[in-house]
């Protein structure tokens, strides 16, 4: 047993901790909310409402979802005090302590940012054994990675002194979606033990920016101190507000210039735009495999867009030797030649990687999650969970690893706690708080509670909250830990 607890233990240290805000959700079995991770959840109540369109409480405590996550750095560590000159420091900052930061990169770092907002979310019970759930939401989603040779090399002044005699791998990816959904979904329970559910979804594409490859490597020579870059990207993206007409390089301005038609859409054209269709499903099963020990499993966002509407797909191919000066021009000490000269070797490289243009359409998938867990009931009103959690992003496996517990502290209160593995960050310890008040729900839940206090410092800063109109809630006799209860 202690080997296939240490071959667990390597498996789980060894995988990139990156994923969404909701682990600590997943067993807040209580709230409807659960069934957004897993669809299989069948809370007690017969008629659960929320969302922004409902009237009073949607609009006091609208149900949404906040995330903020990187997997090599803290706010404190990108956007640095400077005590000399008294002002925030940026990389590009004269006075910018690189050390801080190349000393908490990885290799290659990710960050994520994530809003999503329910319009409408209504849950219904029937018979017992069904569940049907309508929920309409508007989410933006955005993943940035990075590598830690990218940073170097602004440290280096770009001169590219850190790689002499390597390769540096300077690639930036960026996936950035904003959507509209209507979801559909039924649960049911098949026995005692077993509860399966799944969700329908049809997407609505507002935005989006996907950058497909963006392979980008500066390898020096470390005899003749020559150098090649070489540049393989493909940026695809899809949006309403701007149509790009032409484009060029603006060498007297030294940067690129588009030009093209504002659009100018109303309110109503970005809400109600059906031109990129998408579908999704998310799956999720339940299972108890005796009186302590219950199973959960859900798969997420199993989907895609296709985007149709104003597209432009960017791409570069080049590749650029530099192998020294000539030094003939600056020889002739004469201003006006040595300029002309190295405005010439600027313009070589700039017309090697102008990106061509094209247009079209294009699929992008969302980022897939699924979840894997178990609880264990000590007794009627306290459990603990074990949650393991992944996102596929960019072809690759991101983790993280929870634990959790909830207790029914009296018949209107319940509270959860959580400690979580996420962001390559161990010092996440979330929070979640529901309170019935009538046929109110009241919740808020957080899987790091720390950066509420200290935003600087931690790697992820996340939140939900809300407010559910809830009918018809099944009634317990079970005693809660400060006396009889009524859930």
């Amino acid at each position: 047993m202690k080997r296939y607890i240490t071959i667990i233990l390597i498996f789980i240290s060894s995988i990139t901790m990156f994923a969404q805000q909701s682990n600590t959700l997943f067993f807040m079995h209580r709230l409807p909310q659960a069934t957004l991770v897993n669809p299989a959840v069948q809370p007690d109540c017969k008629l659960t409402i929320s969302g922004l369109i409902v009237p009073v409480s949607g609009q006091l405590f609208p149900a949404m979802h906040t995330n903020m996550g990187s997997t090599g750095f803290a706010y404190k560590d990108m956007v640095q005090y400077n005590s000399v000159m008294d002002s925030l420091m940026i990389p590009t900052s004269k006075g910018f302590d690189y050390e801080q930061l190349l000393g908490k990169l990885k290799d290659r770092n990710f960050v994520t940012f994530e809003e999503h907002l329910d319009i409408l979310s209504v849950g219904y019970k029937w018979k017992n054994d069904w569940r049907f759930t309508l929920n309409i939401a508007s989410k933006t989603e955005l993943r940035l990675d990075f590598t830690k040779d990218l940073i170097q090399l602004m440290s280096d002044g770009g001169n590219g002194a850190s790689f002499s005699g390597g390769t540096a791998n300077l690639s930036m990816g960026i996936t950035a979606t904003q959507w509209h959904e209507i979801g559909i979904g039924a649960s049911k329970k098949i026995n005692d033990k077993l509860t399966v559910g799944a969700t329908a979804k049809l997407l609505f594409g507002q935005s989006n920016v996907w950058s497909k490859k963006t392979n980008l490597e500066w390898s020096t020579n470390a005899t003749d101190y020559t150098y090649d870059i070489h540049a393989d990207m493909e940026v695809y993206t899809s949006q309403a507000m701007y149509q790009v007409d032409k484009y060029y390089y603006d060498y007297d301005a030294d940067s690129m210039v588009f030009e093209g038609t504002n659009l100018n859409p109303s309110t109503k054209q970005m809400i109600f735009s059906f031109k990129n269709p998408g579908a999704s499903i998310d799956l999720g099963a339940q299972y108890k495999l005796n009186d302590k020990i219950n199973l959960y499993a859900s798969l997420i966002d199993l989907g895609f867009i296709k985007w149709n509407n104003n597209v432009n797909v960017f791409t570069v191919d080049g590749k650029y030797q530099f192998d020294g000066y000539d030094p003939q021009p600056y020889a002739t000490e004469n201003d006006s030649i040595i300029n002309a000269h190295n405005t010439a070797l600027a313009h070589e490289a700039i017309n090697i990687f102008l990106p061509e243009r094209q247009v079209g359409s294009y699929y992008s998938s969302l980022t897939p999650k699924f979840h894997i867990g178990g609880t264990y009931q000590f007794n009627e009103k306290i459990n603990a969970g074990l949650l393991y959690r992944g996102d596929i992003y960019h072809s690759k496996l991101h983790s993280s690893l929870t634990l959790s517990g909830n207790a029914n502290i009296t018949k209107w209160f319940s509270a959860y706690l959580s400690y979580s593995m996420m962001y390559n960050s161990y010092t996440n310890v979330g929070v979640g708080l529901v309170a019935k008040a009538s046929i109110f729900q009241f919740f808020v839940v957080t899987d790091n509670i720390f950066g509420y206090f200290m935003p600087q410092s931690v790697r992820v800063f996340n939140g939900r909250l809300g407010i559910n109109l809830i009918f018809g809630c099944k009634k317990s006799s079970t005693k809660s830990l400060v006396g009889s209860s009524e859930l």
